[in-house]
């Protein structure tokens, strides 16, 4: 499916999910990823910034730096607000592959619930300029809900063919995604 831009309900009625029924819950993701806390972070896909904003509490807190990236110049709106308390964050709008980016720029990358929106034939081509950013030894946290069109073994194919080992996974199940895949990477 090509990408729409958000409508004023999808932003209005994820914004009132993200502060009410699931933040306790990507706060917790959050809290348990293995950061320092002084990481330069790209947080690819970041939407309205549920889980943006403890990422950027995180690193605020340790010195480090977060990038939001979204292909969606609504959500990047939507984020600003959001994150406006935060000096430690900048915003991009658009698709890795066609914004100024070096590669090795970054030392981790969160990627949550977004690879599967990502058209199938499209997906090699932007995880490869995607992963190009992180720097070797970096870490690839990511999140997919897997019944929703990618399986852990494209994910993990993916992740292969850019030279990203998986050092750890968990696969569990929530109401409101199904199946999910959790794993963290890092790039060789």
């Amino acid at each position: 499916m090509p990408f729409q831009e958000p409508g004023l309900f999808e932003v209005q009625f994820t914004l009132f999910l993200g502060k009410t029924l699931i933040s306790s819950q990507y706060k917790q993701y959050v809290d348990e990823l293995d950061l320092r806390g002084d990481e330069v972070m790209l947080d690819y896909g970041s939407g309205s910034g549920v889980c943006s904003r403890f990422l950027a509490q995180r690193l605020l807190e340790g010195g480090g730096h977060l990038t939001c990236m979204d292909v969606s110049c609504v959500w990047i709106e939507v984020i600003k607000k959001t994150l406006k308390n935060f000096p430690n964050v900048d915003y991009r709008c658009g698709e890795t592959m066609h914004l100024d980016i070096n590669d090795d720029s970054f030392d981790a990358l969160f990627i949550h619930f977004v690879l599967h929106d990502i058209e199938h034939a499209e997906r090699p081509e932007i995880v490869k300029h995607l992963l190009a950013t992180l720097k070797r030894g970096g870490k690839l946290f990511l999140r997919e809900p897997t019944d929703r069109g990618i399986p852990v073994e494209e994910i993990r194919h993916l992740m292969a063919l850019n030279q990203l080992e998986e050092i750890s996974h968990t696969i569990s199940h929530t109401w409101f995604t199904g199946p999910l895949y959790q794993g963290v990477y890092v790039k060789k």
